[in-house]
């Protein structure tokens, strides 16, 4: 099995000027478009579930569970991965919602009012079961929560929701389900414990195979709006970077500094998860299956970072020293050793393994563009304008 890049210079290019020009577009909240929004995934999506469940169950808590996380927004850790808002967080936040809450959370530990949605990512969770990893000796490290897991969160909670399986189809078709980006982990976890490409590569038909049937379940229930976004670079990311110090000058990409081969997987899982959403697109022709280019908006704070006002790219800002300011013995949040930058917002990656709150605007300005594109977001957003533009 064989993979190949998939960024020609000329779609580069367009991206750039993609990202540039909404930079100075101005998109006001829009209130009623949406009325709930459904978020699966992992430690790039969760807001507090695997906090909570390390609180429930008297668990010893995570360094993402202390200072400085949270510090640039909430002012203190909310158990998410990052100084601030994750992309879940600014698209609720542009739709008129409240930011979601953990499905771990609340009242007997499940969160209260469900109305406008709930989180049911959770950080180190896998597309695939925890079963599959043992067998293959990888440890999971935070959680044995899969997709499969946090889809039965849902079908739990849904009842809670709607009465009837019509009604729920009349919800759901006000509802936004973000689909991850999840499969990461399933790569990450491998990556990073010693297993090699090539064996990780036969991973990539069945995280694909199973984010498509989360989907086809979800719609079978009545979802009709479904965000999907894709695996971003991580041959860019600092922890990869520590990981993998010392490989040959080969191995880096020479206008980023970033690993080329682990890009080209990222890539590789992205092409064929963008398949098999064609796939399901020619199914079920009423639903609206959006692909968030995660990979190429980020790459481009890579090659243009001063667009972005970045000043650093592959060191973290919070970490435990050395090159790339990561360190897997010395994590972020691990006191009193690491270090954290005076701004967060000059970094693109926050701990090693996860970005600054300024990176995940970005993100979410270009992936907002894309839902604001569809007609059916259109019609939804604008019901007494056909085609209105937003900017």
């Amino acid at each position: 099995m064989g993979f190949s890049s998939s960024c020609s210079l000329f779609k580069h290019h367009l991206i750039i000027s993609f990202i540039i020009n909404i930079a100075i577009i101005t998109i006001s909240h829009v209130n009623g478009c949406f009325t709930s929004i459904f978020s699966f995934g992992d430690s790039l999506t969760d807001t507090g579930n695997l906090l909570q469940l390390s609180l429930s169950e008297s668990k010893k808590l995570s360094h993402f569970d202390f200072p400085p996380y949270g510090r640039t927004f909430f002012g203190y850790p909310t158990g998410r991965c990052s100084d601030g808002r994750l992309i879940i967080d600014f698209i609720a936040e542009d739709f008129g919602l409240p930011f979601l809450p953990p499905y771990f959370g609340g009242e007997n530990g499940k969160p209260r009012n469900l109305e406008n949605g709930v989180n049911f990512a959770v950080v180190g969770a896998t597309a695939l079961d925890d079963v599959f990893f043992k067998e293959r000796g990888i440890h999971n490290p935070f959680t044995n929560v899969s997709l499969g897991v946090e889809l039965g969160f849902f079908k739990d909670v849904l009842p809670s929701l709607c009465s009837s399986s019509s009604d729920c189809k009349e919800f759901l078709k006000k509802s936004l389900i973000v689909m991850g980006e999840i499969g990461g982990n399933d790569y990450n976890h491998a990556f990073l414990q010693g297993k090699s490409t090539e064996e990780i590569l036969h991973f990539v038909p069945l995280v694909v195979d199973t984010i498509a049937s989360a989907i086809t379940e979800l719609i079978g229930l009545g979802a009709v709006t479904i965000l999907v976004p894709g695996n971003l670079p991580t041959g860019c990311s600092p922890a990869y970077l520590t990981y993998f110090q010392g490989s040959d000058m080969a191995d880096y990409d020479p206008l980023t500094g970033c690993i080329t081969r682990l890009n080209q997987f990222s890539e590789f899982h992205n092409e064929q998860l963008q398949k098999k959403l064609d796939q399901i697109r020619k199914l079920h022709r009423n639903v609206n299956i959006i692909y968030a280019d995660y990979y190429n908006i980020a790459l481009n704070f890579y090659h243009s970072p001063n667009q972005f006002g970045f000043t650093e790219t592959l060191r973290a800002c919070c970490g435990g020293g050395g090159r790339y300011n990561y360190s897997s013995s010395m994590a972020c949040g691990d006191p009193p050793l690491t270090t954290s930058c005076k701004d967060p917002s000059s970094h693109v990656s926050w701990d090693g393994l996860h970005y600054t709150e300024a990176t995940y605007r970005w993100i979410s300005k270009g992936v907002l563009e894309e839902l604001y594109a569809i007609p059916y977001t259109n019609s939804l957003c604008f019901p007494s304008t056909v085609g209105k533009q937003i900017y």
